[in-house]
């Protein structure tokens, strides 16, 4: 008797929609914002897959990248994982936002593409102006460790004569529009590649979520009222003074201990203390506008569906006055470094606490301050005699101590 014929499994197609970036285009909002809502979104189809932290390593894991600390071993299967993810989903639209992609060469962005076959796949990528992103890509770059000046840094971007080129590349590397969208144009058609534009100062809060929500076809009242943190933007002094901590601290930190010291803690303190707000200085603006007007023209000639006004990446008009962003008073330092060592204080409070009652909870009680003196008394001698052994050679009362030593223990002695 022969089989029925089997029946092909029907798969439902989504829309995905990678938020690729780029970097220091509100990614972070936009982030909180799909995170906090992730459950508001479930009820209406909207699949904002194992949260950000597993985009994040999904996107490690294509990418071939590697952080050091808790991360190192995580990566390794996480775009799979991912993937599974998106494939068990039954509602109509799935969104994925990692700045990390932008960075995906063109074959990277098409196993990606393949992977979430047969769903339909959109691109969307975030953009601003640059006399923002300079000042603010000079911020992250201080910020996850680097040591390089402002005047370093801005003339490495604008490829000066003499400039040290390591800072410009990786700079352009990480905002360069156009390799982000031939990269994923690709992969998919570039009818499918959205822009996003980071609204201008003085915009409503929302301007950029509402954007974003187009783009991605959200539901109409997404966000809602959800408030979302942003990242907390250090001022002049107190980005000097991480900088020169930086260069002091070297690479004794990992990455995990660095970003828990200066980005979860300092960092987030310092909101708000700046006198001198991070902004472009004046004699950059002509340059930024430049670069903005020759990217919206060439945006312009693509036909790109844009979320927003391309008139939004050339830079405003207001520029900074006053001395340079490393140029800086030594009043304005030590308020600064004062602020950043009460802040390192309150966080070595607070892991004591952590430490004291975690070692309460394994051992069962705390020891006495007679056991601690006693303890540390014994740990004291004990190093003492230790040291003493390893001086021997060098100080006669103990060389002789410890020949007698020797005459009465070794075996010539006794046997």
């Amino acid at each position: 008797m022969c089989s029925p014929p089997r029946v092909p499994s029907v798969v439902a197609m989504a829309d995905v929609f990678l938020h690729v970036g780029l970097y220091k285009t509100g990614t972070t909002t936009i982030q909180g914002a799909l995170a906090a809502t992730a459950e508001q979104l479930a009820a209406a189809g909207v699949l904002f897959p194992g949260g950000h932290r597993a985009q994040r390593l999904a996107a490690y894991d294509l990418l071939g990248q590697r952080v050091g600390g808790e991360l190192r071993g995580e990566a390794a299967g996480a775009l799979g994982r991912l993937v599974d993810l998106v494939a068990a989903h039954d509602g109509p639209t799935v969104v994925i936002s990692e700045e990390e992609l932008s960075l995906a060469r063109p074959r990277q962005a098409r196993r990606l593409v393949r992977a979430l076959a047969p769903h339909r796949v959109h691109v969307v990528v975030g953009a601003r102006d640059m006399a923002r992103t300079l000042v603010s890509a000079w911020q992250q770059t201080i910020v996850n460790g680097g040591t390089a000046t402002w005047a370093d840094f801005v003339a490495s971007v604008r490829g000066q004569e003499g400039a040290p080129p390591s800072e410009g590349v990786s700079f352009h590397w990480r905002h360069d529009l156009l390799r982000v969208v031939d990269s994923w144009s690709s992969a998919v058609p570039p009818e499918r590649v959205r822009l996003v534009t980071v609204p201008p100062r003085g915009a409503p809060g929302g301007a950029l979520l509402a954007r974003f929500a187009e783009a991605a076809q959200l539901p109409a009242d997404w966000p809602g009222d959800q408030q979302v943190a942003r990242n907390v933007s250090l001022g002049a002094a107190e980005l000097e003074v991480v900088r020169r901590l930086n260069e002091a601290v070297g690479d004794r930190f990992n990455a995990t201990q660095h970003r828990f010291v200066i980005e979860a803690g300092i960092r987030a303190r310092l909101a708000g203390t700046t006198a001198r707000p991070l902004e472009l200085p004046a004699e950059h603006l002509g340059w930024a506008q430049s670069y903005g007007r020759r990217l919206v023209a060439e945006l312009e000639r693509r036909g790109l569906t844009v979320h927003g006004d391309l008139g939004d990446l050339v830079a405003y008009d207001a520029a900074a006055a006053g001395p340079a962003l490393d140029e800086l008073t030594e009043p304005e330092l030590l308020a600064a470094t004062q602020a950043a060592l009460v802040s390192m204080a309150l966080d070595h409070g607070r892991l004591f606490r952590r430490y004291r009652s975690a070692f309460l909870e394994r051992e069962g009680r705390l020891p006495g301050p007679a056991e601690v003196l006693t303890s540390q008394a014994r740990a004291g001698g004990f190093w003492l005699r230790k040291r003493a052994v390893h001086h021997a050679d060098e100080n006669g009362l103990a060389a002789r101590a410890a020949q007698l030593y020797l005459a009465r223990t070794s075996p010539s002695s006794q046997w």
